[in-house]
């Protein structure tokens, strides 16, 4: 098999791959298959073609995925109990390192620990960090 062939059936395979998945997946190695296509048709040798293949997918995996997943996915609205996440809170419940306490987050009460284990007070204000399963875990501000 001739390497020009090979190089197209990477870049063919990267292609179809790509149509199906529809998520960024192998349509950097079909770049480096290009690269590689072009350095063989200048008559570069094949370790020379392997050599701008590898580092033209890898280059493009690195450089150009996450800004190609931050823009593409959209503007993704956050819906139910994750939206609560960053907001701030008010504790009604003390919250020590030994024991869970409650906070008022948008007018709901959750049950909630401290972030650094440290003890907050009823009356304090605390800003929601992340959830863990049925409690929120809040830091002091």
């Amino acid at each position: 098999m001739s390497i020009t062939l090979f190089w197209t059936i990477i870049l063919v395979i990267s292609i179809i791959v790509e149509a199906i998945t529809v998520d960024l997946v192998s349509i950097w190695f079909g770049a480096g298959a290009i690269v590689a296509l072009i350095a063989e048709a200048f008559g570069f040798n094949q370790i020379i073609q392997v050599t701008l293949f590898t580092i033209v997918s890898i280059a493009c995996i690195l450089i150009t995925r996450p800004l190609s997943k931050k823009y593409l996915r959209g503007n993704t609205i956050k819906t139910n109990y994750d939206r609560i996440i960053g907001k701030h809170c008010l504790v009604t419940e003390t919250i020590t390192a030994d024991n869970k306490g409650e906070v008022k987050v948008m007018g709901t009460l959750w049950m909630a620990t401290s972030l650094n284990n440290e003890t907050i007070e009823v009356g304090q204000y605390a800003e929601v960090v992340s959830i863990e399963g049925a409690h929120v875990i809040v830091k002091e501000i």
